[in-house]
């Protein structure tokens, strides 16, 4: 088959060099180093998420400690939807040519290259594809147990990778129950008990962690949430996107048959997408919320007819030459040129991190504390020392909050490094005396301030007190067993 497809698979491969090249001139980003530091701080979860991406890259670093390395993860996943987008087509009757075509009309998408990043949804990706592929292979084929051991075993990684497995467990059971009835009910017990394990888990951390993951993703990050109409219409030019615009139009041209592979998409896709609708009302959809889906959003294409199949991976495929050319020669462009952005101090600490760690080096001092979890992250992992978060009150990356007891610094003198000009009227409420200096790094303009008699007790007032509130405020109907914040701070 592949050797009477030697253009298309030419083109792939091109695909593949450019990824591979993007992989490795694209910087660390804040997010990336943020779930490096989780691995370096290896735990039964973390404050924002379930814990699996740190995990995953615990493991890796045995290996290899490399940020390049770590993104090989990512690159395997998009290998691996693939082969679920294949072998899912082929189970439910998908002529073999069509079924192969459908997973490389994947791999030449844009949404492959953009998948370049190592991330929580990567993993999220990878698991929950091959849990959903095994869980059918329980349901058709004969090795029924096997296969339903290792959907449940996949699934739940899946939720223990980011909380949106939800909603594809939702949509499978659905699919499951109404399909195949009460051939279903041994394979849906299995899979329901290993997966009720690892959803055990993650409540046991929470428990135990004044329910970091609850309070994150359910109140914190949702209390400033308003009506937007740019935020629906944002929704809807991602699904015309991913799908592309071609794609759309062959996909209207298409006569669905109304077959288990059609029952399983509309169950997967219709939850998913009256879901991210409903949230679209009040809340900004990112191209990550998708990646759960795609191997269903790319098998709709799977009912095209093979001579579209052809016609759409060669668009999709110029189309993500398009996106990688302008993305290498961006990374590419000089720093120097730069200059003028109003964010040239982010592009240098980015490309030119070990520069900035030489700078930090000369204040001699053991912690470094800095205004956000990226930048703390990125120049912990490059500087291999502690810069730790203090004077910040976002609801975002706060796992500096479990790592450092801030009363181990009151009245102690203490070194801050920013960004951006460093703001002296929050230096006055809480440091006896301070002094506030600057360093260039390639025409870049950094900040210090040398903190005198840092005063614990109105730092707490200014700070932890806001923190303990919106952070912190655990509903009185959630049992709690330890939590590290009101015991450092409230009891």
């Amino acid at each position: 088959m592949i050797q009477n497809y030697k253009k298309e698979i030419t083109l792939l491969g091109a695909i593949f060099a450019l990824k591979l090249l993007i992989l490795t001139l694209l910087p660390l980003t804040g997010d990336e180093a943020y779930f490096i530091k989780w691995a370096d701080n290896l735990s039964m979860g973390y404050y924002d998420h379930p814990p699996m991406v740190g995990w995953v890259i615990y493991l890796m670093s045995h290996i290899a400690d490399s940020h390049i390395f770590f993104r090989l993860f990512a690159v395997v996943t998009t290998f691996v939807a693939a082969f679920v987008i294949y072998k899912i087509a082929l189970l439910y009757k998908v002529e073999k040519t069509r079924a192969f075509f459908t997973s490389l009309i994947f791999l030449a998408s844009p949404v492959d290259i953009l998948l370049s990043l190592m991330t929580n949804d990567v993993a999220l990706l990878f698991f929950s594809s091959l849990g959903t592929l095994f869980l059918l292979y329980s349901l058709e084929k004969r090795e029924w147990f096997g296969y339903a051991l290792l959907a449940g075993l996949f699934l739940g990684s899946a939720f223990l990778s980011k909380y949106f497995a939800i909603f594809l467990l939702f949509s499978l059971l659905v699919f499951t129950i109404f399909v195949y009835k009460a051939k279903a009910i041994k394979t849906i017990l299995v899979v329901s008990v290993i997966v009720s394990l690892f959803i055990a888990q993650n409540l046991y951390f929470n428990y135990n962690s004044c329910w970091n993951n609850i309070l994150f993703n359910f109140f914190a990050r949702t209390q400033d949430s308003s009506y937007n109409i740019g935020s629906v219409l944002g929704y809807f030019g991602l699904i015309l996107y991913i799908l592309t615009p071609w794609g759309a139009y062959y996909l209207f041209k298409t006569e669905f048959e109304k077959t288990t592979l059609f029952k399983l998409l509309l169950s997967i896709l219709g939850v998913a997408f009256f879901i991210f609708l409903i949230v679209s009302l009040k809340n900004k959809i990112g191209l990550h919320w998708f990646l759960i889906f795609i191997p269903y959003i790319f098998l709709l294409f799977a009912y095209l007819e093979s001579e579209k199949q052809l016609k759409l991976l060669r668009y999709n495929a110029y189309f993500t030459f398009a996106h990688a050319a302008i993305l290498i020669t961006v990374l590419l462009l000089p720093t120097s040129l730069l200059k003028e952005h109003k964010k040239y101090s982010d592009i240098v600490m980015y490309t030119q991190p070990k520069a900035l760690c030489g700078e930090l080096e000369k204040f001699n001092d053991d912690r470094i504390f800095t205004y956000s979890y990226s930048t703390a992250s990125l120049l912990s992992h490059y500087c291999q020392r502690d810069i730790t978060v203090l004077f910040n009150n976002s609801k975002y990356g706060r796992l500096d909050d479990k790592l450092f007891d801030v009363r181990d610094i009151a009245g102690r003198d203490i070194t801050l490094f920013n960004k951006r000009e460093i703001n002296s009227k929050e230096l006055k409420n809480v440091c006896s005396s301070f002094e506030i200096g600057s360093f260039e790094v390639d025409g870049a303009t950094f900040y210090s301030a040398k903190c005198v008699g840092f005063d614990y007790g109105e730092y707490k007032k200014r700070y932890l007190d806001f923190q303990n509130e919106n952070f912190y405020n655990i509903p009185s109907w959630l049992p709690v067993g330890e939590c590290y914040f009101k015991e450092r701070y409230y009891q």
